[in-house]
């Protein structure tokens, strides 16, 4: 009978850290080489969502997002060996809130596909 190797858990308590704490590197390396992250929100719907693909351009897209000044919480999570999900609740500093369900799937310890579909204050938001 073959052993098999055991299977490398993924650390949500590091991936919570570093998004209440906008910490873009941590992040950036929770994620496998060839990952891929698509977000649905109401400025790209389900038919044109935004599609990132590898790690360096998921690195970006978090450069760029802890780089604003808001506030990130992380609740709601529920976590399985090969898949996570949670909330994630954002505020900035001009009452405009954000929150986001990420759905994770996993493999190797790693985030190997990632999806965010989020809502927007439609009516103390600027941008999103």
């Amino acid at each position: 009978m073959r052993a098999t190797a055991p299977r490398r858990a993924f650390d949500f308590a590091r991936l919570k850290e570093a998004l209440e704490r906008s910490d873009a590197d941590t992040l950036a390396g929770l994620y496998a080489e060839d990952a891929e992250m698509t977000v649905v929100d109401r400025n790209r719907p389900p038919s044109a969502p935004m599609r990132l693909r590898g790690r360096d351009s998921i690195a970006a897209f978090w450069r760029e997002v802890c780089a604003r000044e808001m506030t990130h919480a992380v609740t709601q999570e529920v976590i399985g060996p090969d898949r996570l999900s949670f909330v994630e609740r954002c505020a900035y500093p001009d009452g405009c809130h954000v929150v986001s369900a990420m759905t994770l799937d996993l493999a190797g310890g790693r985030i190997l596909r990632h999806l965010t579909v989020q809502a927007w204050d439609e009516t103390s938001c600027a941008t999103g």
